[in-house]
């Protein structure tokens, strides 16, 4: 049985809602892309709502999909761990979107190839949406290929950078 502090922090997830300024909305030209990492399971209602709002076409997620669970370190979370994935999977999937999974140190590959439908899953790769090209993986790397993005989670450094025609996020 939850406790009521976990039912207050689950009503406070599920009624926050996520503003997007109109202007930005109103200004979007071309195809959307959502990139997310590092996510607890407490969070997916909010990822949910901003894929309701934003539709993008892609989705890239780079790395520890149920960041909550420490699989790395907890390997006996496994039920746990795809219990979670499951609905975030299921959730990202339910859109129209492109969904691309980068697996991080705390993912299960076999687990996620399981319940994911239309997914792509990889450990990291240089992906080209129109003219342009993203990096993305779970770790930060810098590699000797052009690419106009890199993408990429489990940490905060570097923080968000252009160099050499790289913008990293």
């Amino acid at each position: 049985m939850k406790s009521f502090k976990d039912v207050c922090k689950s009503l406070a997830c599920k009624l926050n809602l996520p503003h997007m300024p109109e202007d930005l909305l109103n200004d979007i030209k071309g195809p959307v892309l959502l990139h997310i990492s590092d996510t607890p399971s407490e969070i997916y209602p909010y990822i949910f709502k901003i894929i309701d709002i934003l539709k993008p076409q892609y989705i890239f997620h780079t790395g520890d999909l149920a960041d909550n669970v420490k699989l790395e370190i907890n390997k006996d979370r496994i039920k746990g761990y795809c219990s979670l994935v499951k609905g975030l999977v299921e959730g990202l999937e339910k859109s129209d979107a492109k969904v691309y999974y980068f697996m991080g140190n705390h993912d299960d590959y076999e687990a996620v190839s399981k319940l994911s439908k239309k997914g792509t899953i990889l450990e990291e790769g240089l992906i080209t949406i129109g003219e342009l090209n993203f990096r993305a993986g779970h770790y930060y790397k810098e590699y000797p290929y052009k690419a106009d993005f890199n993408l990429f989670g489990h940490s905060f450094e570097p923080c968000h950078y252009k160099k050499g025609g790289t913008i990293g996020l």
